[in-house]
């Protein structure tokens, strides 16, 4: 995926979504400090990717896994790996979740390792299905109601769930039914879903889901036509196409950029 500052923004809008709402649905309440680094490098032969780190208020990590097939031993010996590094890097405690996909019910969840014994905490979608959620969520639409943050937060999960369509169809689906919604929740689970395609689905697939995303306001600033031709914006256009294409406040688009807090009276003189 292109590394510009806006699919940058997006991903962020998704991650914290991920922590603070959809994280909390799933039973992981914890309070949190800061989203961690995910990349290993380990003795810069190879690197080992995880999926989410989150430093808690506690002073540990929440490590979270998203898993489509279960490879028993040879799964949990990987997410050892990465438990081990990150802890060594970090110099922290480790606590790994697992959310598998709909179909994937009574996993391995430990693993001897002689003296000690590895553990992860799976959680399972298999009792969730997607064809409910988006017959549940149509009906709603048509008769005017408007969506709650369960259900933003369930809509965000659907590619994940059971159910008669692809995956790549679900994530379709699911952004479309996000189009017609002007809350942030919805702008906020777009973002977690595209998070989600960019892990599991192929280039080719992700085009496809960037052309739905078109259709709405958060693909708005994704697909606008200065980052197709690679011109790179200002910070302070950044800011202006955000609050623009997002309806945020200033201050909303700041910190979707990231923009360090020494620097936001500045771009606040500017703009105002």
């Amino acid at each position: 995926m292109a590394n510009t500052k806006h699919e940058d923004a997006v991903m962020k809008m998704g991650f914290d979504y991920f922590r603070n709402t959809i994280l909390k649905m799933l039973g992981i309440d914890y309070q949190y400090e800061e989203i961690g680094p995910t990349e290993l490098v380990e003795l810069t032969i190879h690197s080992l990717y995880m999926d989410f780190t989150f430093l808690t208020t506690g002073g540990f990590y929440i490590h979270i896994e998203f898993q489509t097939t279960d490879k028993k031993e040879v799964d949990l010996r990987r997410f050892h790996a990465y438990d081990a590094v990150y802890s060594n890097q970090t110099g922290k405690k480790v606590i790994t979740y697992v959310i598998y996909s709909g179909g994937i019910t009574n996993v391995k969840s430990e693993l001897d390792c002689g003296l000690y014994t590895y553990k992860i905490q799976p959680i399972y979608l298999k009792d969730k299905n997607a064809d409910e959620v988006f017959r549940k969520l149509k009906q709603k639409q048509d008769n005017g109601e408007a969506f709650t943050e369960d259900d933003y937060a369930a809509l965000s999960l659907t590619p994940l769930m059971s159910g008669n369509m692809s995956r790549k169809d679900m994530f379709k689906e699911a952004i479309r039914l996000t189009k017609p919604n002007v809350e942030l929740s919805a702008d906020k689970a777009t973002a977690m879903l595209y998070a989600l395609a960019d892990k599991f689905l192929s280039k080719t697939e992700l085009d496809e889901i960037k052309e739905v995303m078109s259709m709405t306001r958060l693909g708005q600033m994704l697909m606008d036509e200065g980052m197709e031709k690679g011109i790179e914006l200002t910070q302070t256009a950044s800011i202006k196409k955000l609050m623009k294409n997002m309806g945020w406040t200033i201050d909303q688009a700041m910190e979707a950029l990231d923009i360090p807090e020494e620097k936001r009276e500045k771009y606040r003189q500017e703009i105002n």
